[in-house]
């Protein structure tokens, strides 16, 4: 019988080298002798077994149990049915309860928090409507996530508390549960708020540049004066006995790239629970990274992953969140059909009460998917995830990636492309890097036992 060879991959190592299965996310260690026989043999078009060596087959068999070589007749059908937004139910919201905010960061995609409008802060009637309607069409699923968002979320305690009691309620007449996070810059932060959030368990991200001088220069106020001595002093009482984790979340402009590790540790001093670092949207030209830049970070997070490896050597997991979800991901062999899930079970709601498939496409028009009194419109937001993924099919179909990216986050995608005029898959390369980074730390994990380390990140990917 014929075979074909399944899509993979190989990445050497110092023992011998890491073959990663494209369609199923699986990865495997082989010995010199194994990469041999692939490098060998896996170029040709169709492979009859019983035809090659004793000692080949032996490894030939092996590579067929693990899904590698197909039987001609099954090869090329689809891994896995598409899918398709009306049967998702809802599981999360982005609540944007305030189009507004007290600073002025020099990367906003919201430009001020407004989204291209003029400022607005939700009503607490709509926020009540808003979390009911994410309760009513979570369908079978046990809890769902409401993430209060902005602009500036605390700028409007109100729509907060009355979305929060409304979970609330909620909770004890469904018994599904509802998880509700936040994201805020911290700056208005009092006891009486931090007591509310804590008492309810809501989790917070404080979105905190790192040391004064790369804060100050990303994340000034109305006035243009540095941010980060207003939001310091407040920290300490939010992680006073705090029932849930508090995450610094970072965001940092292509000329901070080369200070990754230096931002980790000071927020880790703070007493932060996480860290998590993103580059920023390129929202201006002036923020598109050169090569040279791309390289710096990818080796900050080169040396995070170094650090990782130490920790996790002592039993220790080391709580830098762009690695826990990669890592967590990779255990659970979890791979991707849709590169998010906007559109697909994920709503965003503006301070209108108008939907959009992502909160960092709120304001676009032609993304408005329905609203509150209407429900969201399926075949808008058909046509929204045809607008962003547009000319990537085959692109992505030729990618070793894919499983893990499915094309990347479609904001970035659409700066890039729609408005600054990049070709598409611009930051491709960079992606490929750090999924690469991240699967050789997966291995060297595997190699020196830490499984039980990783099988603390699962209930993480999970979610």
């Amino acid at each position: 019988m014929n075979h074909l060879w399944a899509d993979h991959r190989i990445f050497p190592v110092d023992d011998g080298a890491i073959l990663f299965g494209v369609d199923h996310a699986s990865l495997f260690f082989i010995d010199i002798q194994t990469r041999e026989v692939l490098q060998r043999l896996g170029t040709r078009p169709l492979l009859d077994i019983n035809e090659t060596s004793s000692q080949d087959q032996e490894i030939l068999v092996g590579l067929q149990d693990a899904r590698f070589l197909l039987p001609e007749s099954v090869a090329g059908q689809a891994v896995t049915e598409p899918l398709h937004p009306q049967d998702i139910p809802l599981g999360t919201m982005v609540l944007e309860v305030a189009q507004d905010c007290n600073l002025r960061c020099k990367y906003c995609y919201a430009e001020g928090g407004a989204y291209g409008g003029t400022p607005r802060l939700l009503t607490q009637q709509m926020a009540r409507k808003a979390v009911r309607l994410l309760i009513n069409e979570a369908g079978d699923r046990e809890s769902v996530t409401l993430v209060l968002f902005g602009g500036e979320p605390l700028l409007n305690m109100p729509a907060i508390e009355a979305a929060v009691e409304e979970a609330v309620l909620g909770e004890k007449e469904t018994g599904k549960r509802v998880q509700i996070s936040l994201t805020t810059n911290g700056t208005l932060l009092k006891p009486e708020i931090i007591s509310f959030l804590q008492r309810h368990r809501v989790g917070v991200a404080i979105s905190l540049d790192g040391p004064p001088d790369l804060h100050d220069a990303n994340r000034p106020d109305v006035s243009g004066q540095g941010s980060y001595a207003k939001i310091l002093p407040k920290l300490q009482g939010l992680f006073h006995n705090n029932p849930a984790p508090v995450a610094a979340r970072v965001t940092l402009v292509p000329d901070q790239w080369g200070r990754i590790e230096e931002v980790y540790d000071h927020l880790m001093g703070l007493g932060f629970h996480e860290v998590g670092i993103a580059p920023a949207s390129p929202v201006t030209s002036e923020l598109l990274p050169s090569l040279e830049q791309e390289e710096m970070l990818l080796k900050g997070f080169a040396t995070m992953a170094r650090r990782f490896k130490e920790e996790a050597d002592k039993g220790q997991i080391l709580p830098f969140s762009n690695l826990l979800d990669l890592l967590g991901r990779l255990h659970l062999g979890q791979t991707k059909a849709v590169a998010c899930g906007a559109g697909f079970g994920y709503l965003a709601v503006d301070a209108e009460g108008n939907f959009f498939p992502c909160h960092r496409l709120a304001g676009e028009e032609v993304f408005h998917v329905g609203n509150l009194d209407s429900g969201a419109d399926v075949k808008k937001i058909e046509e929204s995830l045809t607008i962003l993924t547009e000319g990537k099919e085959q692109m992505c179909s030729d990618c070793w990636a894919r499983t893990l990216c499915a094309g990347g986050c479609h904001y970035e995608n659409h700066l890039r492309e729609s408005k600054l005029g990049l070709p598409p898959g611009s930051s491709c390369n960079f992606i490929r890097n750090w999924l690469q980074l991240g699967i050789e730390l997966y291995a060297e994990l595997r190699s020196t036992g830490a499984n039980r380390l990783l099988e603390r990140l699962e209930k993480r990917a999970a979610c």
